[in-house]
């Protein structure tokens, strides 16, 4: 396993000469050099002036452009392979032609790459590595094709690969418990609340009935007991960042690898766990005497959403209740008393990061005031669309304010299985609880932590997108929601389309202030801000990916 530590790469000695850090970018035209923890240290705009670097690379920025220092591992990417374009580029050594490979992600240039595919009527979806760059393209080599572009199932794997290119090599991975500090025994009746046949489970609850009412402890899995920190499957797990999970819930990516996430590190019934517990007494009115702890636990009862939401347990009245206080409104959900409880730890943890100022935090800002009030009067659905999303953000920093909780000490700590930011938080408690005065860094940049996040978050909804258009069905209803006036007479025109849960734009020419022309230049379109349409999609084949490929025509 020690070629995983290798993604790392070694560190740089800084020269006193020149800028040095890790680039990146989004759109290969406006690029950032970034410091190990994610600061911003340099802006340019133009590729030229990126010097055959790409994004992850660490560089030096003398004279204007970039000097690479440090080749990253990237990892395979995904894209297409121009089958059908006319041009060429050149053969390989074994005299296979060579193609232009164009990434999903656009943070990637065009690559090059050699295939021996001898049908050119469709393009087709590719992994590719890297190989070298020394001509005008990187030089990349296919590893592996998915599928003809426009296939339901490779353009499903596509998106998969896109959102979590890492995978775990086949490994006998033996998770061993690396902790030796002392443990408090859970007292009471321990029970977890999760979907049907749930394997990764993290969170339980303990119920002891007491004198003052219920002394109730969540505890987490202690995860980081076993997790090397910087070992081989921590490096691994701070690359992919996050579980990926498919719309029915099966695990696609999992964050640790089965032998941590659905073995040993999971609080199943019929064994002895580990946890970090967060312990106090609900009397009914309001919860008190606070306090943290390591423990060990042995789950007596398993429940799914569904049973617990009906059961006559003891423990299911006195939950609602806690939920209840803790949302300041009465909830009926199973789902949400869950809920509640899970903000109540990561709030409570985020305290304790936040007084040490060490750690991860969220931050959430507060709603642009214009598209709320915008979306409440006109479409109430796409309130949501207000509102920015949630950050990582370090929990020395000044601002760490979760707008939507209002809060600003909440954390993510109570699915370390499933989250790196929350796997690095619980070796901050660990530390915190034993009242240990080590300062603990953050492994990773804010900005990776970011961007993996946002991964995962476009993928669902690319899903439901692929899905959607995947029917068969052309039209549908829309709304017209905004108008972008842009360069040489055209017009963004953006539209929510409520049955694909997102909003798309298209680009027409400008007539007026309510009107676009039609694709065939024959009429006139009334564009009116809110007013409702139909659009059509159309499918270019040869566009950059599945979604560059749907063409929107407003009718």
């Amino acid at each position: 396993m020690d070629h995983l530590k290798q993604l790392w790469g070694n560190p740089l000695e800084q020269p006193p000469s020149s800028l040095r850090g890790i680039l990146q970018t989004t759109d290969q035209d406006r690029f950032m050099i970034l410091s190990d923890t994610g600061n911003l240290l340099h802006e340019f705009k133009g590729a030229k002036a990126a010097n055959k670097c790409l994004p992850g690379d660490h560089v030096s920025w003398i004279n204007d452009q970039c000097e690479l220092e440090l080749r990253d591992q990237h990892p395979l990417i995904v894209g297409t392979l121009e089958l059908t374009s006319k041009s060429t580029y050149g053969l390989t050594k074994r005299k296979h032609l060579m193609y232009l490979f164009t990434p999903y992600d656009k943070k990637y240039p065009h690559f090059i790459v050699g295939s021996s595919e001898t049908d050119r009527s469709q393009n087709r979806i590719a992994l590719v590595t890297l190989e070298d760059w020394t001509g005008t393209f990187p030089r990349g080599s296919i590893q592996h094709m998915l599928g003809p572009s426009g296939s339901d199932q490779a353009e499903r794997e596509a998106l998969i690969w896109q959102a979590c290119p890492w995978r775990y090599p086949k490994y006998n991975y033996e998770p061993t418990l690396q902790s030796t500090y002392p443990r408090t025994t859970l007292v009471g009746h321990t029970f977890h609340i999760d979907p049907e046949g749930c394997r990764d489970v993290d969170d339980v609850f303990t119920f002891e009935k007491v004198e003052q009412g219920w002394r109730v402890t969540i505890t987490i899995s202690d995860v980081a007991s076993y997790v090397e920190d910087g070992g081989a499957v921590d490096i691994m797990a701070s690359l992919i960042g996050q579980t990926l999970y498919d719309t029915d819930g099966k695990v696609l990516r999992p964050m640790l690898p089965a032998e941590y996430s659905e073995k040993t590190c999971s609080l199943l019934p019929g064994k002895d766990s580990y946890g970090i517990s967060f312990q106090f007494v609900w009397d009914g009115q309001e919860i008190k005497e606070k306090k943290w702890f390591h423990s060990t636990l042995r789950v007596n009862t398993t429940y799914s959403y569904e049973e617990f939401q009906v059961c006559d347990s003891p423990y299911r009245q006195p939950l609602r209740d806690m939920a209840t206080y803790l949302a300041k409104e009465p909830i009926e959900d199973a789902h949400d008393w869950v809920a509640q409880m899970m903000i109540l730890y990561n709030t409570e943890a985020g305290r304790k990061l936040k007084e040490s100022g060490q750690g991860i935090l969220r931050r959430h800002s507060a709603p642009d005031r214009e598209k709320l009030e915008k979306y409440k009067t006109h479409l109430p659905e796409l309130e949501k669309l207000a509102f920015s999303s949630a950050e990582y953000c370090l929990a020395e920093e000044e601002d760490t304010q979760h707008y939507g909780l209002a809060t600003d000490t909440y954390a993510h700590a109570s699915s370390p299985i499933r989250r790196y930011a929350d796997l690095v938080n619980q070796r901050v408690l660990s530390l915190l609880i034993q009242e240990k005065v080590d300062q603990y860094i953050v492994p990773q940049a804010m900005y990776d932590m970011n961007v993996r996040g946002k991964a995962i978050r476009r993928f669902q909804r690319d899903m439901d997108f692929l899905r959607a258009i995947q029917t068969g069905q052309t039209t549908f209803d829309a709304t017209i929601m905004d108008r972008i006036l842009m360069e040489n007479g055209w017009i963004k025109i953006k539209l929510y389309v409520s049955s694909w849960k997102r909003m798309v734009s298209t680009r027409y020419q400008y007539v007026s202030d309510n009107k676009i022309l039609s694709r065939d230049e024959t009429h006139e379109i009334d564009s009116t801000l809110y007013r409702n349409v139909q659009i059509n999609c159309a499918f270019s084949p040869n566009a950059r990916n599945w979604k560059e490929r749907v063409i929107i025509n407003v009718l």
